[in-house]
């Protein structure tokens, strides 16, 4: 099954990324690295993709209503926490993907089911 985990904030909420020491940067992209090998130990784990975002101030929002196109700057609704990058991967079950995503220790990650039932 596929799973999403949304990286949506930092466990400190006093931790920024613009604001953290160089060493704070590197053990955060470690944290990236450690999650990478620990799919790669389960044979039945793989990670299918993943990316950082930008921050929510550069999203472009689209709104559709009578067929009618309405492009809008900034994130689709006012939130304290916005989601700064996501993984997806591939694992046999949530506990599975619970465990490899605890490895992400800087972050917040909100982990939903990739719904497969929708062809596309």
């Amino acid at each position: 099954m596929k799973y999403i985990g949304f990286l949506v904030s930092y466990n400190d909420p006093d931790y920024s990324w613009a604001t953290a020491s160089e060493a704070e940067q590197q053990a955060e992209m470690a944290s990236h690295g450690d999650f990478s090998v620990a799919v790669s130990k389960r044979e039945d784990c793989t990670i299918l993709g993943g990316e950082a975002l930008t921050d929510g101030d550069s999203a472009t929002v689209l709104r559709q209503v009578g067929g009618e196109v309405t492009l809008t700057d900034g994130p689709f609704s006012e939130a304290t926490e916005g989601i700064g990058g996501f993984y997806l991967l591939e694992a046999p079950n949530i506990d599975a993907a619970v465990e490899m995503f605890s490895v992400l220790t800087p972050y917040v990650v909100e982990i939903r089911p990739v719904d497969d039932s929708i062809e596309g």
